[in-house]
């Protein structure tokens, strides 16, 4: 029994890139490589500064103020293997900076993006697939699946009409496996634990949700891509970490769009092979030179 008075101690002070309970704790039983984590600890102690202009960074935390000159925090997460995708908390503004680097004549800098796709691999430590597909969809964990409005059922169903197989998050409880695969048949929904990229790699088209890095994956490698959530203006208060480069590809020239968010140089998005690392930080915290910065 919990005294009242008792002060109950964090198992992690401060969520951290690379932080081993911080992980722990958001993953439960789905594991990553301890390699990974020490790795980016490293470069995010590396390139992370604890806060700028008297506001913080803070790990893998989202939400949206629609605030369009102003910064509440700087947030960061860690991004297509061993890199970190920085962002503020705004859509507009994240919007704003993507849309004007896609739509810029910024040379494309096919070395970067060639380093990219090949550092791509599982997030999580997952088994061997037995077999492979043409038409596969990503769906997010639980955290997700739960909200409303944020998986749309009959975008899903019109993909497995389609021959598509279902491939739960790694983070994803039982309850959720067994209603897909009473809704959609057992031989439709894959094992949760087997590796998402491999199936990436080996099939033609992919559905995914604007949370997964899946979706950016699956355009570099040449993937058909469709979307299975409910659009934005559904669910203006289930944002999530990638809506900014979703929003800011789609249409035409998508691929050439994200080569160019994955080419510039103040996007936000830093890799630990980037010799420039400090100077990416550093380009990115310029653009809001102007912008009032607060702390929360």
């Amino acid at each position: 029994m919990i005294k009242p008075n008792k002060k109950l101690e964090a198992l992690t002070i401060n969520e951290s890139l690379g932080d081993i309970p911080t992980h722990f704790m958001k993953s439960g039983s789905a594991y990553r490589p301890i390699s990974d984590l020490e790795e980016l600890g490293e470069f995010k102690d590396r390139v992370i500064p604890k806060q700028f202009r008297g506001s913080p960074f803070e790990y893998d935390i989202w939400f949206n103020t629609n605030a369009i000159r102003t910064v509440h925090k700087w947030l960061y997460t860690d991004f297509l293997g061993n890199g970190i995708y920085i962002r503020v908390p705004s859509r507009p503004i994240n919007n704003k900076l993507f849309n004007y680097i896609a739509n810029s004549d910024i040379k494309i800098d096919e070395e970067r993006c060639k380093k990219i796709v090949n550092n791509f691999h599982n997030k999580y430590t997952l088994g061997i697939n037995p077999e492979y597909y043409d038409k596969v969809v990503f769906l997010p964990g639980t955290n997700i699946l739960h909200k409303a409005k944020t998986l749309n059922w009959n975008r899903l169903k019109e993909c497995v009409n389609e021959g598509y197989k279902i491939k739960p998050h790694p983070i994803t409880q039982k309850v959720w496996i067994a209603k897909l695969k009473l809704k959609f048949g057992d031989d439709v929904v894959l094992d949760k634990k087997v590796g998402g990229f491999e199936l990436l790699a080996n099939c033609k088209e992919v559905a995914t949700m604007q949370n997964s890095e899946m979706g950016l994956m699956a355009l570099m490698l040449d993937k058909k891509l469709r979307l299975v959530s409910h659009p934005v203006k559904d669910r203006e208060k289930n944002l999530w970490t990638y809506e900014s480069f979703y929003e800011t590809v789609a249409g035409k020239e998508t691929k050439q769009k994200l080569k160019k968010l994955f080419s510039a140089k103040n996007s936000g998005i830093i890799f630990n092979f980037d010799e420039d690392a400090e100077l990416r930080l550093e380009n990115y915290l310029n653009n809001f030179w102007e912008y009032k910065v607060t702390n929360g």
